[in-house]
């Protein structure tokens, strides 16, 4: 009965420090993230990560918290395109503009998810300057979605919330990278 004890003690306080560990890793990450660019949100890097580990394995490591990363930006872009279509499905006829700012805007997610495959691929090949240009990619097609509806005086992007997610999304990516690769 005490060993049976003593091992159900030793695996709770074991999975207690593995978890605490990869939050430390988590936390650590952010703040030297969030640091090196300023376009990082400290606590968008934290809760975003935190959301994505609890549906996943947790990182051990640098690299792992990349490839999360990478898949949790994937996972995002990929949510965009019905979002995309639902918007284009209930827009009246008459607004031309943003229907084809819209369609613009699913042409880029559709893009940026390749641009991102193409990322996931260097990255496990060890490219990190490879996986940097195509995590590049992606982010600038967030922000020519944004900002194709202000070349129209009086349109707004009914994106803009997403499109600033999916770029602080791409911005955590490419800041891991950079650390990995000072590393």
């Amino acid at each position: 009965m005490k060993f049976s004890l003593c091992l159900v003690v030793f695996l709770v306080l074991f999975l207690f420090e593995s978890s605490n560990g990869s939050n430390n890793l988590i936390l650590q990450s952010c703040k030297e993230a969030s640091k090196s660019d300023q376009n990082l949100s400290y606590d968008f890097c934290v809760s975003s990560l935190n959301d994505a580990s609890n549906k996943t394995k947790l990182p051990s490591n640098l690299e792992d918290l990349v490839g999360m990363s990478i898949q949790l930006t994937k996972s995002n872009g990929t949510n965009m395109l019905p979002i995309i279509k639902e918007l284009l499905k209930n827009l009246t006829s008459d607004d031309q503009y943003v229907k084809a700012c819209l369609q613009d805007c699913f042409d880029l997610y559709k893009d940026s998810l390749s641009s991102l495959e193409d990322a996931v691929v260097a990255f496990k090949s060890k490219d990190l300057y490879s996986a940097n240009i195509n995590l590049s990619a992606s982010l600038d097609d967030s922000i020519t979605c944004e900002d194709q509806f202000k070349d129209k005086t009086g349109k707004t992007s009914p994106l803009t919330w997403e499109n600033h997610v999916y770029f602080q999304l791409n911005v955590m990516c490419l800041a891991f990278v950079q650390m990995l690769n000072q590393h």
